[in-house]
């Protein structure tokens, strides 16, 4: 019997639209006839690109926002994430491992089968393989980076050898046999797969950056490996691939309201570094529903969350980005009518669909605002507080009217980073993992009304207060993986 590729599955609604869908059932093609050609090499790599319409929108973005700080259960909450936002998750409730091993496993096929064909195409195809080669290794080492913060303690040198890692997966090699399937590496070896990936894929991805770019270039490699750097601590080489990024001002940071609504509405910056490709009859998932219309109907204001009022008061009156970003209105909610601020920050884009926007937007995977604050990061931990406050007070300069540079030292100038991280990137995914890189713990959801809030005073919801140290800032993996691989039964993470 012949092993069957199961291409693009595990992710709800992901098709490989470019393959012959005549002669295959749609998700099943043999491996042996896969990829042969550059045609099929180019459809695989396509195949990369509609992963990260999905692993980049929706529940993987709002699922570790909503365990974060910066929202509220309203009081007819759903309990759509309830567990999460709660803190009350376990190994049944699910997470994110299936969908990025999926990508993984798309990688691996095309590295093995574009290594060995490689002679077999002419010296002009070979370096579009090439390029599709890079393309699997920064895709490959995304998903890796993605995994590592969700379901593993922070990179820490003095203990990564010890700490566990992922379960890594280098070939492509499908079996029904659990007593194949790999242990958990350690973190240090998940971390080491990660940057000889992205060296890898600088290797081949030689594609010139440009703004809002669909597809990688070689700034995205460089902005992943900025991003990888960072959160292993090593300051001098987020600081070597960040700067170039910034200092060339090839991505100018927008100025105004309405670039800023643009960038978040109709998906177009001069700030975008890679943006994948989005198109209406291929979208990833609405990321805004439960921020807006828990219905999806995008025909009333009927949110499952609320900004919290701590996270509103961190913008100034001048900020670009707070009309943006929140939206007041008018809300009924089963005891009463209230006008509240709402998160708007995907409202949807109105070219992907005719009528309602249904809250799909494509994710900004990386933006050059992210580099001005890993710079800034970055400095200030290598005890350089005059270039941290350059880049702190270079994008304060471009987010808020009539800006004075501030100057700031030792612990407020950390804490003015991370307050400004806070801003500029809330419900983009980021705040769970920085409180979890900073080791700080999360305190609090202070409400706008508590009248409208779900069990408002709870100690599991406005009143939440979390140690550094909670095991459930590194999620567990999820019950049905560790039922089907022996290998990990016993590497289950802390506390699950």
């Amino acid at each position: 019997m012949k092993k069957i590729l199961y291409t693009l599955i595990g992710i709800a609604g992901l098709s490989l639209a470019s393959c012959d869908m005549d002669k295959y059932p749609y998700n099943e093609i043999p491996t042996d006839e896969a990829l042969r050609t550059l045609s099929d090499f180019k459809n695989f790599r396509n195949g990369f690109y509609e992963y990260t319409q999905v692993l980049f929108t929706g529940d993987y973005v709002i699922q570790p926002e909503v365990q974060a700080d910066g929202l509220n259960a309203v009081i007819d909450f759903t309990n759509t994430y309830g567990a999460w936002y709660r803190w009350q998750h376990t190994a049944e409730s699910g997470g994110q491992w299936s969908g990025f091993y999926a990508l993984i496993s798309n990688c691996n096929l095309v590295l093995e089968k574009g290594v060995s064909l490689m002679h077999t195409f002419s010296d002009a195809d070979q370096i579009t393989l090439k390029h599709y080669l890079g393309e699997a290794y920064f895709m490959r080492a995304l998903a890796y980076e993605e995994l590592a913060i969700r379901f593993c303690k922070p990179y820490n040198a003095s203990t990564a050898a010890n700490d566990l890692g992922v379960a890594l997966v280098t070939k492509y090699a499908p079996s029904s046999q659990s007593s194949t399937y790999p242990a958990r590496s350690s973190l240090a070896k998940t971390y080491e797969l990660i940057t000889a990936d992205l060296d890898s894929a600088a290797k081949y991805i030689t594609t010139p950056g440009t703004q809002n770019s669909g597809y990688l270039t070689e700034d995205a490699v460089a902005a992943l490996k900025a991003r990888v750097a960072l959160q292993m601590k090593d300051y001098t080489a987020a600081i070597n691939a960040a700067k170039p990024l910034v200092d060339g001002d090839k991505y100018p940071l927008v100025t105004t309201a309405v670039a800023m609504k643009d960038m978040w509405t109709n998906d177009k910056s001069t700030e975008v570094i890679f943006q994948p490709v989005f198109k209406a009859g291929q979208l990833g998932s609405a990321t805004g529903t439960v921020l807006i219309d828990k219905s999806g109907s995008n025909t009333k204001l009927n949110p499952d969350f609320l900004p919290t009022e701590t996270v509103l008061n961190l913008y100034d009156n001048k900020d670009i980005r707070f009309a943006t970003y929140f939206k007041p209105g008018s809300i009924t909610f089963s005891s009463g009518t209230a006008t509240l601020y709402y998160c708007n920050k995907y409202p949807g884009n109105p070219a992907y669909c005719t009528g309602n926007t249904q809250f799909v937007n494509a994710p900004k995977i990386f933006r050059v605002a992210e580099m001005y604050l890993i710079l800034a990061e970055a400095y200030k931990e290598s005890n350089d507080e005059t270039n941290a406050l350059i880049y702190l007070n270079a994008l304060r300069s471009k987010r808020i009217a009539d800006y004075v540079n501030q100057t700031y030292t030792g612990n407020v100038l950390t804490d003015e980073i991370r307050k400004e991280r806070q801003r500029e990137f809330y419900m983009e995914g980021y705040r769970l993992w920085d409180l979890k890189r900073y080791g700080i713990g999360l305190s609090g959801r202070t409400p706008q009304d508590g009248t409208y809030v779900y069990l408002n005073g709870n100690d599991n919801t406005t009143n939440i207060s979390k140690e550094a140290t909670d095991f459930r800032f590194v999620w567990p993996i999820p019950s049905h993986e560790i039922n089907a691989n022996p290998q990990i039964k016993n590497q289950q993470n802390e506390g699950y």
